[in-house]
């Protein structure tokens, strides 16, 4: 779902995060379904033809495909991933959102409320969407544990986004004395060590 979408076709108040992740899921499944057979077809053609002279097209279908399959991986797991925090974690609504930095199309830093001792958080779209959600800094619905991170839903626009401490290192002593109960759900909800971003 890009940052230009008006309305989410699920509720985006804290009530329907099924919806998200099937609505989520749907998209990554169709993106897939749009690029992949076509690659798979220009890659396939050289061996049932036979024809040397399609080898470079073979070459861009089996690279396009390869490509596609990546993506699409990388998809389902960030799906999956905010899966396990919503179903470990209460959603509760976090404002304001403080606009911290943005590396890239992709990848947010913000910081929730207004306590400056509280940890930037990296922010990725499973999906890919660019750039800031219209309206997030009004607030979002946040599930999981700040220092170890969790997964949100932007209210209206329903963007859905993985996040994580940007400094994973300087929150450590706060996730050590977090308490046997905190740490426990981190653990369940997948958020109690840090995600590769690429």
């Amino acid at each position: 779902m890009s940052s230009e979408t008006t309305q989410a076709p699920y509720a985006t108040n804290g009530t329907d995060f099924r919806g998200a992740l099937s609505h989520h899921y749907r998209v990554a499944l169709k993106r897939f379904g749009k690029f992949f057979p076509a690659f798979f077809l220009l890659w396939i053609q050289l061996f049932v033809f036979r024809l040397g002279y399609l080898l470079p097209v073979a070459i861009i279908g089996f690279m396009g495909g390869l490509w596609t399959l990546t993506l699409f991986l990388g998809r389902m797991v960030r799906i999956w991933k905010c899966s396990r925090v919503f179903r470990t974690y209460p959603l509760g609504f976090r404002s304001p959102v403080e606009k911290v930095d943005q590396e890239g199309a992709h990848t947010l830093f913000l910081r929730l409320g207004t306590t400056k001792d509280s940890p930037t958080l990296r922010a990725r779209n499973p999906l890919g969407g660019a750039g800031w959600p219209p309206g997030i800094a009004g607030g979002l619905w946040f599930a999981g544990d700040e220092p170890f991170g969790g997964a949100a839903l932007v209210p209206d626009t329903g963007e859905m986004f993985f996040l994580q401490p940007r400094n994973w290192e300087q929150w450590a002593e706060e996730r050590k004395n977090a308490g046997e109960e905190r740490i426990r759900k981190a653990k369940h909800g997948g958020i109690k060590s840090p995600t590769r971003y690429r």
